[in-house]
């Protein structure tokens, strides 16, 4: 087994754990889906600890993270591996032939921003490798047959304008974690009757979001959690971190939330932008008449800033196509409701 070792300790997601490890029983790619700082690799780590009897040959951790040229991603997973190319066939073959009918997991983590290359990889050896599985971490989902997409949902939370008593908050899974995370930064931190009230609002203002409630957390070096409230007012700008291990897309929020951004193409960075008028769900009829121009209306993205003078068109025809791909990179979440997707 070739894992990290985790220096804080893993909270919550106990039926999303065992769901996983069901998940893998019978499906062989298993990606985790979610946005940006929503714990995917905590949980796969932990995942893959589970089930490392499982796997006789081994269990292998492959970070992508840091990858930027796609031709590598083969590379890194024989590094992983400690496999070495051999050059009359090729990386990917090698290692696919170094694996052949070994019982492996290997855990892909962060291939969002290689999806392409990750799907073609992951493609490929689970057709050359019988006894192969593979569980990856991503913004969005792989698209490869077989695939199952576990869409990763935020912690338990509790409603804004609640304020349970400290054993009753302790039932979320954002309190828990909160909690845990406070007494790295405050140690005998404890929730109490005066700031419950606090802490629930912090777990709510974050919305549940792993990363944004241990940023939140980091905070009591110098707030209270009542003017951690206050200042979660304007979250992007107070959800930092000073840790020096935590990658620089992990420090803020703001980073967190750009890496996504960035690479959407312009329809869908003008949709996503329009969105935001929504200050909660809404159905496709109320999408396409908000963020899409008339049926009928035929226009050309520019780069030109949503909302200006030369607001480009998103016909109403391309808002679903959009709104579907947003949807796919963890950027909207949709939920059933009466007949329809809100």
């Amino acid at each position: 087994m070739r894992l990290p070792r985790q220096l804080t300790s893993f909270v919550g997601r106990e039926r999303e754990r065992a769901g996983v490890i069901e998940a893998l029983d019978s499906h062989r790619l298993v990606t985790l889906c979610g946005p940006g700082g929503a714990g995917k690799t905590r949980l796969a780590l932990a995942v893959a600890g589970d089930v490392v009897d499982a796997y006789a040959d081994g269990v292998f951790l492959v970070e992508l993270a840091d990858v930027t040229d796609p031709q590598l991603v083969a590379s890194c997973l024989a590094s992983a591996l400690s496999v070495r190319e051999r050059p009359d066939v090729g990386v990917l073959a090698s290692l696919a032939q170094a694996i052949g009918p070994d019982r492996v997991l290997l855990v892909m983590d962060n291939c969002e921003h290689l999806a392409e290359a990750c799907a073609q990889v992951a493609a490929a050896l689970l057709l050359a490798c019988p006894n192969a599985q593979l569980l990856a971490t991503s913004r969005q989902s792989l698209s490869v047959p077989g695939e199952l997409a576990w869409r990763l949902a935020s912690l338990t939370t509790p409603y804004e304008d609640d304020a349970p008593a400290p054993p009753e908050l302790l039932r979320y899974e954002s309190a828990q974690l909160f909690v845990e995370r406070a007494r790295t930064f405050q140690p005998g931190f404890a929730l109490t009757e005066e700031n419950a009230p606090a802490v629930a609002r912090i777990c709510a203002l974050t919305e549940g979001i792993p990363l944004a409630i241990e940023l939140a957390a980091g905070r009591l070096t110098a707030l209270a959690p009542e003017q951690i409230v206050e200042q979660l007012r304007d979250a992007l700008a107070v959800l930092t971190s000073g840790s020096r291990l935590l990658p620089g897309r992990q420090r803020t929020l703001r980073a967190t939330i750009d890496g996504s951004y960035e690479r959407l193409a312009p329809s869908e960075r003008v949709l996503f932008n329009r969105l935001s008028v929504f200050s909660g769900p809404a159905g496709l009829e109320a999408v396409r008449a908000v963020c899409g121009g008339p049926p009928d209306e035929i226009g050309t993205l520019s780069p030109q800033i949503p909302g200006g003078p030369g607001d480009p068109v998103l016909p109403a025809l391309e808002v679903l196509d959009s709104l579907a791909r947003l949807i796919d990179r963890s950027l909207v979440q949709a939920e059933a409701a009466a007949q329809e997707l809100r």
